[in-house]
């Protein structure tokens, strides 16, 4: 079924408000206007920066905060890029989001790959053929619209890290789960940690000190009674399983 006028036309003015000055607020507006506009459920948009191949988070909908936190974190490169869209809801990254059907749509500026629009679903929902021109033809329109934003490899790892933390920090913990006994702080080290992140990138995100991040895990390792990364991961997961139940 077609999207009614008003959602395609409110995800026109969304692709002409993208802003270089304010790039991810734009995103997330953006963003939130595909589902209505395009039968899809999710969304993930990426810049690639100046300075290297790689692809970092600005915007995501439909998708989980802790998903969120992990895509914002990864290195995502160019060729990986291009490997998740050849092998498709196959691919560990899809099946890792729970995708059954996934899309991408490349920004391109002069010849060149500058961002990725990645779309997907969960279940039988797809776009027709209208729905994927319409995602095509505002991809084209908001590739030219970030010809002048600023890529540079800091100005996007500073977006990329502020939506992570935004995440991180504004997320409502389960007061009621394993890790209630933590202070606010400690559990969101603790998660980042026995998510593979190391000290130094814990303390980048949080704006905090290395030695900082070790004092928190220091007191969250006591309060918990493990005394490893894995035996912190395996309370962590049942934590997570508990909210699910």
């Amino acid at each position: 079924m077609n999207a009614p006028a008003s959602a395609r036309t409110a995800l026109e003015e969304a692709v002409e408000a993208v802003s270089g000055a304010e790039l991810a607020r734009s995103f997330e507006r953006l963003l939130d206007a595909l589902p209505l506009a395009v039968s899809i459920e999710s969304a993930t948009l990426r810049l690639r920066d100046t300075g290297s191949d790689r692809l970092h988070l600005l915007a995501a909908v439909g998708i989980p905060f802790r998903d969120v936190r992990r895509l914002g974190l990864e290195q995502l490169t160019i060729a990986h890029a291009r490997s998740v869209l050849a092998v498709g809801a196959e691919h560990t990254h899809a099946r890792a989001l729970g995708l059954v059907w996934l899309h991408g749509e490349w920004l391109v500026a002069e010849g060149e790959a500058i961002g990725l629009l990645l779309v997907g679903t969960r279940t039988a929902r797809r776009p027709d053929a209208e729905e994927l021109a319409l995602l095509h033809r505002m991809s084209e329109r908001l590739s030219l619209r970030l010809e002048a934003a600023d890529r540079s490899p800091g100005a996007l790892r500073s977006q990329a890290l502020a939506l992570v933390r935004r995440l991180v920090l504004e997320t409502p913990s389960n007061g009621h789960g394993l890790l209630h006994e933590l202070r606010p702080r400690e559990r969101v080290v603790l998660e980042l940690y026995t998510d593979g992140h190391t000290a130094e990138e814990i303390a980048e995100l949080l704006v905090i000190s290395p030695h900082t991040v070790r004092t928190h895990l220091k007191l969250a390792f006591r309060r918990l009674g493990v005394h490893s990364r894995a035996e912190a991961a395996e309370v962590v997961q049942r934590d997570q399983l508990m909210v699910l139940l």
